[in-house]
């Protein structure tokens, strides 16, 4: 025994320290330990660090007591693992494996031994050692299941559907592969093993916290809201302070149209109950589309200003918090805050929609009350250039001059040239198009009017024909028509 096995064991201490220890998952048969040798042993956990050399006299002592017989190798290098003094356990390790190479809970903890150490491709050689000698041997399949799970989830779902062949009715199994299919993003696969779990498991501890929380955001994840809503007050009491089961509690109640819950359950955000860290952008975005939901523009404003703030790789809650900012008449903040959302989008991905969601907010604004003259004409030409884009992009897109029609209409009570011919223009354009009477009423609606007011008849006539076999009941079109009969009388 090299005398200084004991000088390593300071640094091992700290480079291990809180590595976990091995006995939690070990799942195999270790020999009682003989008192002689728990003295021993217990002796050496004690003066490692205040007095190496003694501590290593002491390990030698034992270790050639115990180095021929597999039992007594096994019980004293498990002895020192589960107390992290990972020198004397390697050494046991090995030795147990020149003597016993076949002995499968001596290969075991081979295995765990390197497992403690992190070294998982030597723990998983180990464990593949123990199958080759018995393919059925579960501890040893479990344990090459949760080496491959971050390493190769694929091949763990292997080992773990080859455990539940041979233990059918081991559940456990089943949140095992749970968590695999979690980690992939194969949420239905998630949802289908965590849920054969729970129905079978109804107790549940704070063992199954963390497979509750993934069951959870994977029904969420496959839009099974109800379902959600339902088990999360199973789980809640497993953990009261668990921030997703009250993320959990809050999405489903929005998604399940339950605002008065919703409400209640978003007291971890208006608490501020957690770190700021701790919140996530959808934290935020679910409280903001509550209280859009409940009419309370301003605070919903506040709430996804929070949450773009919080990840401004969710664009989508800036288009969001655009509209926002528009329906409380905020224009500037409006507009600035939507060109934002398309220079994040970037230019290539930038489609019609969006051109057209901007195109309405510059509309909104050039109608807003107390603008001057220059501002108007300001406000319609930038508008005016978003849809022309729009032309550019998709010749015939109607909406476009449908709102560059809406744009130039400066005073709605007299027909105007410009908004005229725009809307002739579109309506020429949906000629032949399905599903467009409701834009196409919005041209005739203003072409009617407009040849009303110029006194052109015929052409008052014709569209409101055309207004009518749309609407028949169309107000609008009922009161020119009776004009225009009148007219011929």
């Amino acid at each position: 025994m090299k005398k200084n096995l004991f000088h390593s064991v300071v640094l091992a201490a700290l480079l291990f320290a809180g590595a976990g220890q091995a006995q939690a998952q070990k799942g195999y048969e270790v020999p009682p330990i003989s008192d002689e040798h728990a003295a021993l042993a217990a002796q050496v956990v004690e003066l490692q660090l205040s007095d190496p050399d003694e501590a290593n006299k002491i390990f030698t002592k034992l270790f050639r007591k115990v180095r021929n017989n597999k039992e007594a190798l096994l019980s004293v290098g498990q002895y020192f693992l589960d107390n992290n003094v990972y020198p004397c356990a390697n050494q046991c390790s090995k030795q147990l494996y020149t003597i016993a190479a076949d002995y499968l809970p001596g290969l075991m903890f081979s295995g765990e031994v390197c497992m403690f150490r992190k070294d998982y491709g030597m723990a998983g050689q180990k464990f593949e050692e123990a199958l080759a000698i018995d393919s059925t041997y579960v501890p040893a399949l479990r344990r090459n299941a949760f080496v491959y799970k971050n390493v190769n989830p694929h091949v763990a779902i292997e080992y773990l559907e080859k455990i539940r062949r041979i233990d059918a009715g081991n559940h456990s199994i089943d949140r095992e592969l749970g968590d695999v299919y979690y980690n992939l993003d194969e949420f239905d696969k998630a949802v289908g093993s965590y849920g054969t779990y729970f129905k079978a498991v109804q107790q549940n501890d704070s063992t199954d916290i963390r497979a509750a929380e993934n069951y959870l955001q994977s029904l969420y994840a496959t839009q099974k809201f109800t379902e959600v809503a339902d088990l999360v007050e199973r789980f809640a009491p497993l953990d009261p302070a668990d921030m997703v089961f009250k993320r959990m509690r809050l999405f489903s109640a929005v998604e399940n149209y339950e605002f008065a819950k919703a409400k209640e359950a978003m007291g971890y955000i208006t608490n501020q109950e957690y770190p700021d860290s701790f919140y996530l952008y959808l934290d935020y975005a679910y409280a903001g589309n509550l209280m859009k939901e409940l009419d309370d523009i301003p605070a919903a404003i506040g709430y996804f200003e929070k949450a773009v703030k919080t990840d401004s790789t969710k664009i989508s809650g800036l288009k969001e918090l655009a509209n926002l900012y528009s329906s409380n008449k905020e224009t500037e903040k409006s507009i600035k805050t939507y060109e934002h959302y398309l220079s994040a989008k970037g230019e290539d991905k930038v489609d019609l929609t969006d051109l057209y969601g901007l195109a309405r907010l510059y509309l909104s604004a050039s109608q807003k009350e107390g603008l001057t003259p220059e501002e108007k004409a300001a406000l319609t030409a930038k508008g005016d250039a978003v849809c022309v884009k729009m032309i550019e992009k998709k010749p015939d897109a109607y909406q476009a001059v449908l709102l560059r029609a809406a744009m130039h209409i400066t005073d709605g009570t007299k027909p105007e040239e410009t908004p005229k011919q725009y809307y002739a223009e579109a309506l020429k354009m949906m000629e032949g198009k399905e599903g467009v009477d409701s834009a196409k009423l919005q041209a005739l609606r203003y072409l009617a009017f407009y040849a009303v007011q110029k006194d052109e008849l015929d052409d008052a006539r014709n569209y409101t024909n055309q207004i009518i076999a749309i609407e028949p009941d169309n107000a609008f079109a009922k009161q020119i028509d009776s004009y225009l009969k009148s007219q011929n009388k």
